[in-house]
């Protein structure tokens, strides 16, 4: 079962699950649940902030154990983007913190990764938005702030300030696109898996890869994230087990040559992201 979680006190979060409530067919559970039988999807709105509700699948999970509906087995987060750019923008990433946790979770430490829905949703809010008058940027946008969760994770969110959270059109695309994208047989993905470690927090040229390429990035370990200790190389590679391959932002890494060094001595497959789209 998938989760959709947004927040009462997020007017983005709002405006997307007012959409999926009105396009789809959800059902009333109780309260703030809804349920999707078709594509057994709960949409939970809750009251305090998202980025601080760490590991709301076994809070929800004992919320609807009277229904009988199974276990949850990926959290999508539905919010709002805060940038003081305050540029019209759509995005997606993983949560957690591989420094210091001052946005909810915990410091050193993040949520699973699901890199092929970020891959399936990211191109389907390119498709979508295009047909919004407002130009829209889209981006895949480094891992940051909570909650910390035990399953695959992703924030897809409106940007960048109050004037465009309650744009009905751009909560009709996320909508859409998280609808779109929720179900997919992992099985069956041609996707190379990968994550992505170094340059700015709306990492381009992972975008980019994602975009054009059949690469699923996941987790992104931005530049202010580098170096990269052994902890943080640890964490990383452990909550993004599926992926075969680390793509290096090599011009965006800090001490890259003893990054090179540890991963090569961890037998891990990198390449560099130059390699892939050309500067």
């Amino acid at each position: 079962m998938k989760l959709i979680v947004s927040s009462e006190l997020d007017k983005a979060g709002e405006n997307i699950r007012e959409n999926l409530l009105e396009k789809y067919p959800f059902e009333q559970l109780k309260n703030d649940y809804f349920y999707d039988t078709n594509k057994e999807i709960l949409l939970v709105r809750i009251k305090n902030e998202t980025i601080y509700m760490d590991f709301p699948e076994k809070i929800i999970q004992e919320e609807i154990n009277e229904f009988d509906l199974g276990h949850i087995d990926s959290i999508f987060f539905a919010t709002r983007h805060k940038s003081v750019a305050r540029i019209p923008t759509l995005t997606c990433h993983t949560p957690g913190n591989f420094g210091k946790a001052e946005y909810g979770g915990i410091s050193g430490q993040v949520s699973p990764s699901n890199p092929i829905f970020q891959k399936i949703v990211l191109n389907e809010i390119v498709r979508l938005s295009k047909n919004i008058e407002i130009p829209f940027e889209v981006s895949l946008e480094a891992t940051h702030h909570g909650p910390l969760t035990g399953l695959p994770t992703t924030f897809i969110e409106i940007g960048s300030d109050e004037t465009y959270w309650g744009i009905k059109e751009a909560g009709e695309v996320i909508a859409s696109a998280i609808y779109n994208s929720i179900t997919y047989d992992k099985n069956k993905s041609s996707f190379r898996i990968a994550a992505g470690i170094g340059g700015g927090h709306y990492c381009p040229k992972f975008t980019e890869i994602m975009l054009n390429t059949d690469i699923a990035i996941g987790h992104v370990i931005a530049k202010y994230n580098t170096p990269v200790t052994d902890s943080i190389l640890s964490e990383f590679l452990l909550k993004s087990s599926d992926a075969d391959l680390i793509i290096l932002d090599w011009k965006g890494i800090k001490e890259r040559s003893d990054l090179k060094d540890k991963l090569i001595n961890k037998n891990i497959s990198f390449v560099k992201a130059s390699d892939i789209v050309k500067e």
